[in-house]
């Protein structure tokens, strides 16, 4: 598993592995780190073939547009706005996105009246309460909309 986070948001690293670590009982390690996003790798790295990539929508699009994916399935947590990723081609590739709004944006929440220290979409919450004994794609598919 990776989670590729947009450089904006390096406030939020321990915040998120904490995140991962409760949700998945995997822990994610900083990979790397460059001037537009930071990597996370979870430790096994082979252990699920899922990236999750959290940024505003140009970054998300310009990043799934211009990088070699190797995993099959696709996390954005971020707002389809006028993006619409629904029209990007990967192909061969599986993409969830967060619950939008009726405007096509993905509300932050308010993440210290749900425990968190970061403003989770309403995805987010969603995967982190789902049943822990299903499957992480079956939970995701529970919480994402799939495009």
């Amino acid at each position: 598993m990776r989670l590729i986070l947009q450089d904006c948001m390096k406030r939020e690293i321990s915040a998120r592995q904490k995140f991962f670590y409760e949700t998945f009982h995997l822990w994610l390690v900083v990979n790397s780190i460059n001037n537009h996003y930071i990597q996370l790798t979870s430790i096994p790295s082979n252990c699920i073939s899922i990236l999750f990539i959290v940024g505003h929508n140009t970054f998300v699009k310009n990043y799934l547009k211009h990088t070699k994916i190797e995993e099959e399935k696709i996390v954005a947590i971020t707002c389809d706005g006028t993006i619409h990723f629904s029209n990007l081609r990967l192909p061969n590739k599986t993409i969830y996105i967060s619950h939008q709004n009726e405007r096509n944006y993905a509300d932050l929440l308010n993440g210290t009246l749900y425990g968190f220290d970061f403003d989770p979409t309403e995805s987010e919450i969603l995967l982190y309460n789902t049943n822990k004994s299903l499957s992480p794609l079956q939970r995701i598919e529970k919480s994402f909309h799939q495009i």
